[in-house]
């Protein structure tokens, strides 16, 4: 699918996940934060889900212009069966050379995809604004400045995809934020607000316990990044975003 500057783009949004039922009485799917991540005054970007984890697959990397592989409660390293699949269609986007972000669970399955691995944190769950630090600029954010987003996790990218450079990193979490070539991955959740992710981590609570939970509500700084990231991640898809110099 050919690309213009001043084209409506169509990103493909790869649903690996649905929101849980008490979540949906608030927000009507996953993909509808997506849609709001991809909206902006612009208004050139307009968003297609598919929910591969359900079975509902494109017909090839050219039903859109640019993709976008999202969170899930599914582990990489222990994987489900559409994994594979998965996997596979994320190397067929990277061959034919489109703009591809991985959010969460996305970045930990396109890093497998091409080549790297993922692990159980030794640490066990990630949650909240956890300090991380800009290895790159990007976003508007300066090298060696923190980078605060919204996270959930347990699992993480332990080896990079070959060629991959790291943009951000944490003391517990290495491979937080990274880039090669057209593909830009985030450990991070810039789809989540304030309020989604204080919903979603009354959800939490059963797996992570009461004490992290809390601990995560109440470090949360008085502003985040997440604005930041969500145009650095449109620009991404436009095929347009900039990077700064490394430290």
């Amino acid at each position: 699918m050919a690309l213009s500057e001043s084209a409506l783009r169509t990103i493909g949004i790869l649903l690996c996940d649905d929101l849980h039922e008490e979540l949906r009485t608030r927000w009507s799917s996953y993909l509808s934060l997506f849609e709001t991540l991809v909206a902006d005054e612009v208004d050139d970007l307009t968003a297609v889900g598919y929910r591969v984890h359900a079975g509902e697959w494109p017909a090839g990397p050219d039903a859109a212009d640019a993709w976008l592989v999202t969170g899930s409660r599914a582990s990489v390293h222990e994987p489900p069966e559409w994994v594979a699949p998965l996997q596979a269609f994320v190397r067929q986007i990277h061959a034919a050379g489109q703009p591809l972000v991985g959010v969460c669970f996305g970045h930990q399955l396109v890093h497998s995809a091409l080549g790297g691995r993922t692990e159980r944190s030794a640490r066990g769950w990630h949650l909240g604004s956890y300090p991380v630090e800009c290895h790159t600029g990007f976003a508007g954010l300066p090298a060696g400045g923190p980078l605060r987003l919204l996270a959930v996790h347990q699992d993480q990218v332990v080896e990079p995809a070959p060629g991959f450079q790291r943009l951000a990193s944490s003391p517990d979490c290495h491979w937080y934020a990274s880039y090669h070539e057209q593909v830009f991955t985030i450990q991070g959740h810039p789809e989540f607000d304030r309020e989604f992710f204080s919903a979603l981590m009354q959800r939490v609570r059963q797996k992570a316990g009461n004490q992290a939970v809390d601990a995560a509500l109440g470090a949360l700084p008085p502003d985040d990044d997440t604005l930041a990231i969500r145009r650095f991640m449109r620009d991404w898809l436009r095929g347009r975003a900039a990077l700064s110099d490394a430290r």
